[in-house]
């Protein structure tokens, strides 16, 4: 049996393992944990996977010990989602990632515009936030759909993961959008290197600012994306919008 199972044990990820050996460790503990493994989307409940929630059922027979045979799992099954529903979620998504953008992009523009507006220069920068903040949102979502950034061999440590999530994007993103660029410009008739030349500012300084700016905006989405994973399924959205119960003194 192939050891390709991870699980959540103490606030750290622990793996790889068999799906006997996570089913045995289970069934001794008598608690459930999120698990993951190769092909699925997110770290999930184990008693929510198919091949363990047998081990949560009334009635369902003990883990056998290392001399016993091996409990009968069954295989790992992935739902077809409905392709009505599959756009809806992606649309959403789609959404939640524009309007987080565009609120990042928009109050740096309106920064940048109230210091020219003491300097007499008129700048209405919210319909380039907008424009910045659709086009980057369906480029996230494209790389999100191809997977990139996903570690192979299974999830890292929480920071690790977030800070490398976050610079691949920025390198991707980065040369999505100037490839973009070029593209409309050559409809417009405009060489490659007047493309090039105005990217993020026309300097060295600027494009670098860009850069940090839009690496710091990356790393707060990777964070909120990624916790969320890890502790199951609505679990961070619960706790940041649902009013705590109230403690006793």
């Amino acid at each position: 049996m192939q050891a390709n199972w991870y699980y959540i044990e103490n606030d750290e990820t622990v793996g790889p393992t068999t799906l006997e050996d996570l089913a045995r460790r289970i069934g001794k503990s008598g608690e459930s944990r999120l698990v993951w493994t190769q092909g699925m989307a997110e770290w999930t409940d184990a008693g929510a996977v198919p091949a363990l929630s047998r081990l949560f059922r009334p009635g369902s027979p003990p883990i056998p010990t290392a001399s016993e045979p091996p409990i009968a799992v069954e295989p790992v099954t992935q739902e077809r989602v409905p392709l009505k529903q599959r756009l809806g979620h992606e649309l959403f998504e789609y959404s939640m990632i524009s309007t987080y953008l565009f609120v990042c992009f928009g109050a740096l523009l309106f920064y940048k515009a109230a210091i020219l507006r003491s300097d007499g220069i008129e700048f209405a920068p919210f319909g380039i936030a907008a424009i910045k903040a659709l086009v980057l949102g369906k480029f996230v979502l494209i790389l999100h759909a191809l997977k990139v950034g996903e570690r192979k061999g299974g999830p890292a440590v929480l920071l690790l993961d977030i800070f490398k999530k976050s610079v691949v994007f920025l390198v991707f993103l980065g040369f999505l959008a100037v490839l973009e660029d070029i593209i409309a410009g050559f409809f417009h008739g405009r060489e490659i290197r007047d493309v090039i030349s105005e990217i993020g500012g026309g300097t060295l300084q600027q494009v670098l600012a860009t850069g940090v700016l839009l690496l710091l905006i990356l790393i707060p989405y990777f964070t909120f994306r990624i916790v969320s994973v890890r502790l199951g399924d609505g679990v961070l959205w619960k706790l940041l919008t649902e009013r705590s119960a109230a403690t006793s003194s």
